[in-house]
């Protein structure tokens, strides 16, 4: 867990720094000639990116520290299905590393369509690794913020993301882009920051293990 933390704040910090080129631009250059506006929604797409990388890798070691009995098994992990083919694959050797090696590619390539960018679907994709029942409860009392903000806030920040990914941010009615402010957008990153770290910690509390 601790390396998906750091390679997290490793990306979260290179969102972070978009914010000092972005001051530059906007500071040196005139506004008819460049606002720096998709500086700021690069920047959401960067951090959101480094959101959805830490619940993949946080799920993967997760299901790996259960793999060897690390971890207590949750329903959700032990529901998982894999073809006869890739349990095949997993377990054609009985060198327990290399097991581990197969059922991490297989991890990998099955949910490797996943996008954790919805508050449902983070906690849907916790509960291969966290049994509890009260997910963003427990997350929001860690971050001191009440469970419906926190929750409406990321998936806020989720669609304008996509918003941004795939509309080009334009507004369908005026066909001009969306407003973008700097200030929402540092704190659209912070809450992202503090969201990924509450949730590594209450992972790492709620195992007896960590890889």
């Amino acid at each position: 867990m601790n390396n998906a933390l750091n390679l997290f704040k490793n990306n979260i910090n290179s969102a972070k720094e978009i914010t000092g080129l972005y001051d530059y631009l906007h500071n040196t250059l005139h506004a008819n000639i460049y606002t720096g506006d998709d500086l700021l929604r690069a920047q959401i797409v960067y951090a959101v990116s480094a959101f959805d990388k830490l619940m993949h890798d946080i799920i993967r070691v997760g299901m790996i520290e259960i793999f060897h009995n690390f971890r207590a098994v949750t329903p959700k992990y032990s529901q998982e299905t894999f073809s006869i083919e890739t349990f095949s694959a997993i377990f054609e050797t009985s060198d327990i590393y290399e097991q581990q090696n197969n059922f991490e590619k297989a991890i990998i390539f099955k949910f490797r369509a996943v996008s954790y960018q919805k508050s449902t679907k983070i906690a849907d994709g916790l509960s291969y690794i966290w049994n509890e029942s009260h997910k963003w409860q427990k997350i929001a009392a860690r971050m001191n913020i009440p469970e419906a903000e926190i929750k409406e806030s990321l998936d806020l920040i989720f669609n304008q993301r996509n918003r941004i990914v795939h509309e080009a941010d334009h507004n369908p009615s005026t066909l001009n882009k969306y407003t973008i402010d700097k200030n929402i957008t540092e704190q659209s990153v912070q809450l992202l920051e503090n969201c990924g770290e509450a949730i590594v910690a209450l992972v790492d509390d709620a195992g007896n293990y960590l890889i």
